[in-house]
């Protein structure tokens, strides 16, 4: 995509000056895809987002990506506005809630024989204080942009993922080598799924990536880093630029990205978590 003929307010907008945060969100089909099985949901005012990319195809990828982002979005509402257990973390409210998704795509399958063999990954964050607690399963990826260094903060859960970790294989190859979405941690496979979760301390000026593999499939990291580079924090160009660039590639998946950026630290009262301890106190 030649940018080269957008002004330097367009490229370098910035955040609403209202909010030491801004969240926007892109989905789109792709090229090839004859349905969207992507799902997205975001809380700018309450701090947390959350994606999912589901599998099954005919078989109800998209019922399963969507049971995901509402079973998690809804333990983020609760929990914003409702009293829960003193003592109780963002990771508790975020792994639990993916663990329930998991349970209800299992549910849901078993109740629709239709749908028997559908999953999701899921890839979430709820800003806590002055950090950022990511929770995945499977291969959407989180990553932050400062400084004008691209950061992967997941590691997928994936076969090649596993090959690059023994050695058998470099990332550079990783980008061409067959069986790129072959996963060994998904939602919907199994009664029970292991969570990865881990907090990362924010940083003021950084954009945080969330997104399915129909972007980073398509477009490399550095093409990624470039495009941050090239559109400063303006959220709304920077989110419809790479889906452009993935579509440009070839879109052979569905394209979800999630945007976060971060104009100022919130301060310990300003997240929902935050404001939730207050009460509580």
């Amino acid at each position: 995509m030649d940018l080269s003929n957008l002004d330097d307010d367009v490229l370098n907008g910035f955040p609403d000056e209202d909010h030491p945060v801004s969240i926007v969100t892109r989905t789109d089909v792709g090229k090839l895809r004859s349905r969207n099985e992507d799902a997205v949901a975001a809380s700018e005012t309450n701090g947390w987002l959350v994606l999912a990319d589901g599998m099954g195809g005919y078989r109800g990828g998209d019922v399963a990506a969507r049971i995901v982002v509402n079973e998690v979005s809804a333990a983020f509402e609760q929990a914003a506005s409702a009293t829960i257990r003193i003592g109780r973390t963002i990771e508790d409210v975020l792994c639990e809630a993916i663990r329930t998704a998991n349970r209800a795509v299992l549910r849901e399958a078993c109740w629709r024989p239709s749908l028997a063999g559908m999953g999701s990954t899921v890839v979430a964050g709820a800003i806590d204080d002055g950090e950022l607690i990511v929770a995945h399963v499977g291969d959407s990826r989180a990553y932050c942009f400062a400084d004008g260094v691209l950061e992967q903060l997941t590691r997928d859960h994936s076969l090649l993922q596993e090959r690059i970790d023994e050695g058998m294989i470099s990332a550079a190859e990783a980008q061409t080598a067959p069986g790129r979405n072959l996963l060994t941690r998904a939602l919907g496979v199994a009664p029970e799924v292991e969570v990865a979760c881990m907090r990362h301390r924010l940083v003021r000026g950084g954009l945080y990536l969330l997104c399915s593999d129909g972007l980073t499939d398509m477009v490399d990291d550095s093409e990624i880093a470039l495009t941050f580079e090239s559109v400063g924090v303006n959220l709304d160009l920077a989110a419809d630029c790479l889906v452009q660039l993935a579509n440009d590639r070839g879109g052979r998946d569905n394209i979800t990205v999630a945007l976060l950026a971060v104009r100022e630290l919130p301060v310990h009262a300003d997240g929902w978590f935050g404001r939730l301890v207050v009460r509580l106190r």
